[in-house]
């Protein structure tokens, strides 16, 4: 473990309880409705898919969520977004890990890894990348933790930016952003291109909403 990496892991381990204390006197979050993200993103057209059920949305504890599936090719599988805003970190409410909440429904994790993806403006944020795989079911998935403009693949590097911009501009609110890929017969750097490729599209539009 590099000392930066220790450093960041040595202040997470309190950082639970005082990011708690701190939210609580954060400034008011801006209002999202992840609803107005267009169906329609370039030669990408989505779909609504099925709410949650009950169950599933009181264990997230998201005060907005959206769960959209969107295709630019008629022969292939649509790709699902999935997109959980919080508005404030709270005792109890967090943001759900896939890693970690993934396995709990039967996907299994084959790969995991950190990619690069490049953004319009010739910068580059980090997502992380899952080859995943539940009875003869196979994915790639790409998730990454949007909090006040970064794009930011890791957890406890995420917390710790919370931590600090809860300090610093007495805001607490993030949102996860999870893109699911099924492979099918499909070659998973193939898909990989394709979850990509429709991340680049998607997250012009996603930071206009919360950043």
């Amino acid at each position: 473990m590099t000392s930066t990496r220790l450093l960041i892991a040595i202040a997470l381990v309190g950082s639970t309880a005082a990011l708690a204390r701190v939210a609580r006197r954060t400034d008011t979050a801006p209002a999202v409705n992840l609803g107005v993200l267009p169906y329609r993103l370039d030669s990408w057209v989505g779909h609504d898919e099925q709410p949650l059920d009950e169950d599933t949305v009181r264990i997230l504890a998201a005060d907005a969520y959206l769960n959209r599936s969107y295709t630019n090719e008629p022969s292939s599988a649509p790709v699902n977004l999935y997109v959980a805003y919080y508005g404030e970190q709270r005792p109890g409410v967090s943001i759900h890990s896939p890693l970690h909440c993934l396995p709990g429904t039967g996907w299994e994790p084959l790969d995991v890894a950190t990619v690069d993806v490049p953004l319009a403006d010739g910068t580059s944020g980090l997502a992380r990348r899952m080859i995943v795989r539940k009875n003869r079911d196979r994915a790639v998935v790409l998730y990454w933790y949007s909090i006040h403009g970064r794009m930011l693949a890791n957890e406890v590097v995420s917390k710790a930016w919370l931590l600090h911009d809860s300090l610093w501009l007495r805001r607490s609110d993030a949102a996860l952003v999870r893109i699911v890929v099924p492979l099918g017969g499909a070659d998973p750097i193939a898909a990989e291109r394709r979850g990509l490729a429709f991340a680049r599209g998607v997250l012009p539009h996603l930071l206009q909403l919360w950043s």
